[in-house]
């Protein structure tokens, strides 16, 4: 079966974790220090926090910002259950905008429409990697209302020369096995306001103020009792650690070439699959943006089922993502939101990773059009 994520974790990485190991540290430490410098320099932001994944980043960054009770977030809707799921664990109510019909990002319009003086913040998602209109997303969002980014398809994308992440006031990363740069499980986080970004440090490791160090390092500062310690706020246990980081460090050497060979299958699926009566093919990404190349999306109206099943019977799995969050019935929303529901039932995402062969990919182009012509 050809699956529709993979990770590229090898003998570099394995020689990477086997030092870890070897020192016999396994906390967080020096790697993890490494790893946020070299992140750092690599968005081009002044300082970047590991996590254990993801979804604490986003739960760090509404903490940190003050996010909660009384507050409305617009989200949208087209976006993973993580960011809705933390809205609401804050206190805080989810506001669900619809999406662009092609490009699958949140309309700026749909900002206008859906704020109100309750507004304290926005959720956007750079969709398959390809970046969200940001200037026009900010004019809509006004002075008053916080961007946070959900950069988890986005590591390499940039908007007008800026990393997608570092955009707004906030972006949280993905780096679990099914992402592009892939530690087993983990995040990043880029906080902009240095204040709340000391708040999210405190927040990522059970409230700990910033100075607080480990029961060796303190005893290192000359201090008698340096078992002791003092809290800024209460909260859980996020941080990454040195056998993961090793791996995300080796990861990022390797990332440009990642992106590269995605954007080659991208452009060989954009050139094969073109023409074909009944199937849509995704945008190019923005002028002036350069995407990560995270997801391909095909649009197959009144066959997207079937045409998912049939490939599945010639060993190529496909899914699709993301499920409208509006439609999740936990939530209890009532809204109508057209071209997200038209995407939800008419695309398809293909596989579009770095581990696929030139066969893989003609195999994929030779069962769709197939499967179109029958």
């Amino acid at each position: 079966m050809i699956q529709i994520f993979s990770n590229s974790l090898g003998d570099d990485e394995a020689a990477a974790v086997k030092r870890v190991l070897e020192s016999k540290w396994l906390g967080r430490g020096k790697e993890c220090e490494n790893f946020e410098k070299e992140l750092s320099t690599y968005f081009n932001t002044p300082e970047t926090l590991l996590f254990n994944c993801c979804t604490s980043a986003i739960y760090a960054l509404l903490k940190a910002y003050g996010i909660g009770p009384g507050h409305e977030v617009i989200i949208s809707t087209v976006n993973f259950v993580a960011v809705a799921s933390a809205v609401l664990e804050v206190g805080a109510k989810p506001v669900f905008a619809d999406v662009d019909p092609d490009y699958f990002n949140i309309l700026p319009s749909e900002i206008e429409r859906l704020k109100t003086k309750k507004t304290r913040a926005l959720f956007i998602l750079h969709y398959g990697g390809h970046p969200a209109p940001f200037n026009e997303i900010k004019a809509a969002a006004e002075k008053d209302v916080l961007i946070f980014e959900d950069s988890a398809n986005s590591v390499a994308s940039k908007y007008k020369g800026v990393h997608c992440g570092a955009l707004g006031d906030g972006g949280a990363f993905s780096f679990d096995a099914m992402k592009i740069l892939v530690m087993g499980d983990g995040g990043a986080l880029i906080v902009k306001d240095p204040a709340v970004r000391a708040k999210a440090k405190a927040l990522r490791y059970l409230g700990y103020g910033e100075g607080t160090t480990s029961g060796s390092e303190a005893s290192k500062t000359g201090k008698l009792r340096w078992w002791e310690y003092d809290l800024e706020c209460l909260s859980g246990r996020f941080i990454s650690n040195d056998i993961q980081a090793s791996m995300g460090r080796i990861q990022l050497q390797k990332l440009p070439g990642f992106i590269a060979r995605r954007k080659q299958i991208w452009d060989f699926y954009q050139k094969n699959l073109k023409n074909i009566p009944g199937l849509g093919l995704p945008p190019e990404p923005l002028p002036d943006t350069a995407s990560s190349y995270y997801l391909y999306w095909v649009k197959a109206p009144g066959r997207r089922n079937e045409l998912a099943a049939f490939l599945k019977e010639k060993g190529i799995y496909t899914t699709f993502r993301y499920f409208p969050l509006h439609l999740v019935k936990f939530y209890g929303d009532k809204s109508h939101l057209k071209n997200a529901e038209g995407m939800n039932e008419n695309t398809l995402n293909i596989p579009v990773h770095q581990n696929l062969s030139d066969g893989d990919t003609q195999l994929i182009v030779d069962a769709i059009r197939q499967f179109f012509n029958t």
